[in-house]
């Protein structure tokens, strides 16, 4: 199969039109049809369903198309690479952080590394942590911010803890009870609940830990997942709460109009780990990069 027709293959597809697709190739529409063709022969039935809104791809046209999707994203890497060559640099790094980092300290360092800019190329991708495990393992990446413990165990991984953190129960500045001592879990009991999307894939979730706080008839009455800002945002105009990292935000306080509750008891840690595959460990990149974040997380006081 010529992977130049499996790559067109995949523009109809994410088009949903042959002749968008052939205008984006600058190709004639004619042709575009007869690469179609030639694929349909070599399958040996459809690739493509034709509608009166479109095209949509049959099941083994969809099979193909996402081939040609990946033949595309590799010939991108490659003319990126021969690019960063020309402009001296050695390489990339493709780094994957959470929500709840890209919305603390990671500006901060990204800023801290332009001052200073590393030898390689930074390519950051921001996902929820179950996500990028699965992107390290079909190396889309090549190492991972992301909390230490997830609910799978992955012994393929290696990784390496740059600072303790734990959970704890956030609200508004203006709330009432960010002003009281050791607060008792029931008092939280009338506030409405927003959860990080279980989704991410970490132990102790909100169920979980409103099970731990004897709050087990509450439920989170909104879940968001691949951003924080929102939840931030309630927090600080709401009677609402949720379950955040304490380390991480407490460095940021400043920031966000928000504030820990003083529990009278403790909840569950949640390290934070850079994650990498055992082949890419000791790339020079990697080293480097795990000097500078843990410089900088030495230099906010979070290691």
């Amino acid at each position: 199969m010529d992977p130049k027709h499996l790559s067109q293959l995949a523009i109809i597809v994410e088009l949903g039109s042959v002749t968008k697709a052939a205008r984006k190739l600058n190709i004639t529409q004619p042709t575009l049809s007869r690469t179609i063709k030639v694929i349909e022969d070599r399958v040996g039935g459809a690739v493509l369903r034709r509608g009166r809104h479109g095209v949509t791809p049959t099941d083994i046209g969809m099979r193909l198309a996402l081939e040609g999707s990946e033949i595309m994203r590799r010939s991108e890497q490659a003319r990126s690479a021969i690019q960063e060559w020309k402009h001296g640099l050695a390489g990339e790094l493709r780094i994957g952080v959470g929500p709840m980092l890209s919305a603390t300290f990671m500006g901060d360092f990204l800023v801290n590394s332009a001052k200073k800019p590393p030898h390689y190329v930074m390519k950051i991708y921001c996902e929820y942590a179950a996500r990028l495990v699965e992107r390290l393992k079909t190396d889309q990446l090549d190492a991972a911010i992301i909390p230490y413990d997830l609910n799978s165990n992955e012994d393929s991984l290696l990784r390496e803890q740059l600072f303790q953190d734990q959970l704890a129960v956030f609200v508004g500045k203006d709330d009432p009870l960010a002003k009281q001592n050791s607060v008792k879990p029931q008092a939280l009991a009338d506030h409405q609940w927003v959860s990080i999307g279980e989704i991410s894939g970490l132990f102790n979730s909100t169920r979980e830990t409103l099970d731990i706080l004897g709050l087990s008839s509450t439920v989170s009455q909104l879940e968001i997942t691949g951003d924080v800002h929102m939840i931030f945002k309630l927090l600080e105009n709401t009677k609402t709460c949720s379950i955040l990292p304490f380390r991480q935000l407490a460095v940021f306080q400043d920031r966000f109009q928000i504030t820990p509750v003083d529990l009278d008891m403790g909840l569950a840690k949640q390290n934070v780990a850079l994650w990498t595959t055992m082949a890419s460990r000791d790339r020079p990149e990697i080293v480097d990069f795990l000097n500078r974040i843990t410089r900088h997380l030495t230099d906010i006081g979070l290691r």
